[in-house]
């Protein structure tokens, strides 16, 4: 699952990079703006009393107007910056002198958004505005507004204090970090919660479609040029879905053919035992001779029935793993092979030539493998000529960690468009008019090589007969 913690890794770690960023832009553009209001100077607005404006607009909004006149009479009696508070008359509450150039000055600050803390109007529970700002009050202050009681000045001084503003113009709005957090947190989970669920259930839908035709017996269902391009571990399962649908159409094809290859080797005996039967009800004299054949017809029916057993097995691989395999002698194996299959060789004079190098130890089920090479051996056997030779070697490749065990023989060989069929159940070729011959012993072969994780191939010899090479890895 490594493909898809590195998924959910960086979308995780993304979403809170963009939240963090979210935040920490809009605290760092707040603090700027705040950074700003403290650098701007005015040669009318003493911004460094902006403490004294923020506890007057409280006072006035929790303790009213006398309460304000209290502060304002210490403020004005103390070494503190003046704060004056202007009514809605344009008096300031103490009576004292303010000239209307200044104050339409500070009204245009306050509309502008100038020294938002600095000056700001503030209402008590009867909602009477005041305007309050700490004039510098130096004697060029006035001067320097360049401002004269015009028909503009007073338009400014008589503007109505009255005229309705929301609330929340009272006071500069503060952004909120958390709430910050909170929104952009909730819009990143959405957009990659959205996102990680569009990018697993895509595949994911494919998936459950495809099972429910494999279901249906549309056993050529695949899916692996519908996943995309990604590379996680959803298409490993797409594809381990199609060769897992591969495979059930093999197992599914290969046992409806053996099913009618059994059915039709089954019938020749049968038939063959119905014919005996009928000849011995005839003719009573003959009844050892149709004994006899039919004593051999049901042996050989037994004989199939077995290897159809051992090749179903192989089949649906109900064979050991590569861990449960046992290391055993190779020498032994063969030892015990080569003994009997020169008893048999014996009835035509066929001698087994036996090579091999040194002691090998393979991995390996010594019953399938025994199986396996001994019909490889015979069949050799079966098909060579009277007084020839069959050659069984075994070379060991260090370098590709295989042992290669070849057996030739000096028989007719087959048909070059027939060596790859020749490991299918029941395939004969030419020679299928041999009916001794099963037709199961090299498919049996092909699967138990197979089962142990090594190839078997065949190839006809320059000098002629034919050669099958079986390859095993050692480890």
């Amino acid at each position: 699952m490594r493909k898809l913690f590195w998924t959910f890794f960086s979308v995780f770690w993304l979403a809170l990079l963009i939240s963090g960023f979210t935040v920490g832009t809009a605290v760092w553009l707040h603090h700027q703006s705040l950074q700003s209001d403290v650098k701007k100077t005015d040669e009318q607005i003493n911004v460094h009393a902006e403490a004294y404006v923020v506890v007057a607009a409280d006072i006035y909004r929790h303790g009213g107007m006398n309460s304000l006149i209290e502060f304002l009479e210490q403020n004005q009696n103390g070494p503190f910056p003046k704060v004056y508070a202007i009514n809605e008359t344009g008096q300031d509450l103490l009576k004292r002198p303010i000239h209307s150039a200044l104050i339409a000055y500070v009204k245009q600050l306050n509309q502008q958004g100038e020294f938002a803390n600095t000056i700001q109007y503030a209402s008590d529970s009867s909602s009477q505005r005041i305007l309050l700002f700490p004039p510098k009050l130096t004697s060029a202050s006035a001067n320097s507004l360049n401002l004269s009681d015009t028909n503009d000045t007073a338009n400014i001084l008589t503007e109505s204090f009255s005229q309705q503003r929301p609330d929340n113009e009272d006071d500069p709005p503060l952004s909120n970090p958390i709430l910050l957090l909170i929104g952009s947190g909730l819009f990143g989970a959405l957009f990659f919660s959205t996102f990680l669920a569009w990018y697993f259930i895509k595949p994911i839908a494919i998936l459950r479609k495809a099972f429910a035709q494999i279901a249906s017996g549309q056993l050529d269902t695949r899916i692996g040029n519908k996943m995309g391009h990604r590379q996680d571990e959803l298409v490993e399962l797409g594809e381990n879905f199609d060769e897992m649908a591969s495979k059930i159409s093999q197992l599914m094809t290969a046992q409806q053919r053996l099913l009618h290859d059994v059915s039709h080797e089954l019938r020749s005996p049968l038939a063959r035992m119905q014919a005996a039967v009928g000849i011995a009800e005839q003719q009573p004299d003959k009844a050892q001779n149709t004994l006899a054949r039919i004593d051999k017809e049901s042996q050989r029916m037994n004989d199939l029935i077995g290897e159809l057993l051992v090749l179903s097995r192989l089949e649906t691989e109900v064979v050991p793993n590569q861990q449960s395999l046992s290391v055993l002698s190779l020498n032994d194996l063969l030892d015990e092979i080569i003994s009997d299959a020169r008893f048999e060789a014996a009835t035509k004079d066929v001698v087994i030539d036996y090579q091999i190098t040194d002691d090998i130890h393979l991995p390996m089920h010594s019953e399938l493998l025994h199986r396996a090479i001994e019909n490889i051996l015979r069949n050799a056997i079966k098909f060579s000529a009277q007084e020839s030779h069959v050659s069984l070697s075994v070379i060991k490749n260090t370098l590709e960690k295989m042992v290669i065990i070849k057996i030739e023989d000096n028989g007719p060989g087959v048909a070059e468009d027939e060596l790859e069929a020749i490991f299918e159940p029941f395939f004969r070729g030419q020679l299928i008019h041999r009916n001794d011959s099963i037709g199961l012993g090299l498919a049996i072969a092909f699967r138990a090589v197979h089962a142990h994780h090594g190839k078997l191939k065949a190839y006809n010899r320059e000098q002629g007969g034919l050669c099958l090479e079986m390859l095993l890895p050692i480890k």
